[in-house]
């Protein structure tokens, strides 16, 4: 089957086409490449902005700072160079060890800083001027203080209670402003297991700041807890007298109190109503009112959740 000469020309003339098009695509980028190379070996003076970044700041200071301070400056360099500084790499490093630290403002002359500003730069970029002359921002002065590891609540299972928790160590340094940890008094984990409880635990735990600008001086603690099995158990008590003035007669309405509590089921035999002790306080007897509350004077330490019905009691006294 013979090929349409016109077919043939049209497909000979696109080749044709195709070609010389391949021909300006590479002529119009090797011109393209030519012309960057030449533009951008140049040297230009252009103010650019560096971010500054702090070092050798005295572990007692910490900056207040919405941002990482900037400084202008004032480069003599070619356009590789400024492209590497405007899209690679535009921070610089100060040295803050002669910085005067006075009245929550700290302050550092940038002069002194020239010859190391100027190391850090690329190849032959030269530095012929920048602003501003001194690095000023505000400062606080850290302070530590030692807290207490105090015990979380435990998501215990039914049936079981904790008898005993220990840290190792008990109590960590937190650093941070003065203003920030003043009233910061303990620390207490969190997240440590995501089961009920109900045998003995041991694990370390990690430690995160507790508030913006704070750290600890380590990152965990070993937590030890003792588990043991729990029942309840409730007494019929009177209500105590002993401590009473003896030359006046107390009625209280009711005179008997309800005490229930949870203790560990090995010990729980061996306490008894005679352990406890429920009464008033003498000082908060008088004429005047007719209900007082009621206080523990006496309890066995191995109990918890010690609960007491009612809280307060109607009274009269007798002279």
């Amino acid at each position: 089957m013979k090929k349409d000469p016109a077919l043939v020309s049209f497909l000979q003339k696109a080749s044709m086409d195709k070609g010389r098009t391949k021909f300006f695509l590479s002529f119009l980028l090797l011109s393209f490449v030519f012309w960057f190379i030449t533009k951008f070996s140049k040297e230009y003076t252009e103010v650019m902005q560096f971010q500054l970044e702090l070092s050798d700041l005295p572990a007692s200071i910490t900056p207040i700072l919405k941002r990482n301070p900037q400084i202008e400056v004032t480069l003599k360099a070619s356009g590789f160079q400024f492209l590497y500084y405007q899209f690679v790499d535009n921070g610089l490093s100060v040295d803050m060890k002669n910085t005067s630290f006075e009245g929550g403002t700290a302050s550092l002359p940038l002069a002194a800083q020239f010859q190391s500003l100027q190391e850090q730069l690329l190849g032959d970029t030269q530095i012929l001027n920048f602003f501003p002359s001194t690095l000023e921002f505000d400062y606080q002065i850290q302070a530590s203080k030692r807290i207490p590891v105090l015990p979380p609540n435990f998501d215990m299972d039914i049936g079981y209670a904790v008898t005993a928790v220990r840290f190792s160590p008990d109590s960590i340094d937190i650093i941070g402003p003065q203003e920030v940890i003043k009233d910061i008094n303990g620390f207490t984990p969190k997240n440590f297991s995501n089961q009920k409880i109900r045998a003995n635990l041991e694990q370390y735990i990690s430690i995160a700041p507790l508030k913006a600008q704070t750290f600890f001086e380590q990152n965990r603690i070993l937590m030890q807890v003792e588990v043991d099995r729990f029942s309840e158990r409730s007494f019929l008590l009177p209500i105590e007298t002993d401590n009473l003035p003896s030359d006046k007669v107390y009625k209280f309405f009711p005179n008997h109190v309800t005490v229930t509590f949870l203790a560990p089921l090995k010990q729980l035999k061996n306490i008894s109503q005679d352990d406890f002790k429920l009464g008033v306080n003498p000082t908060d007897l008088n004429t005047t009112n007719t209900k007082i509350l009621l206080n523990v004077l006496s309890a066995p330490e191995n109990i918890i959740n010690l609960r007491w019905d009612p809280k307060e009691v109607d009274y009269l006294i007798r002279q």
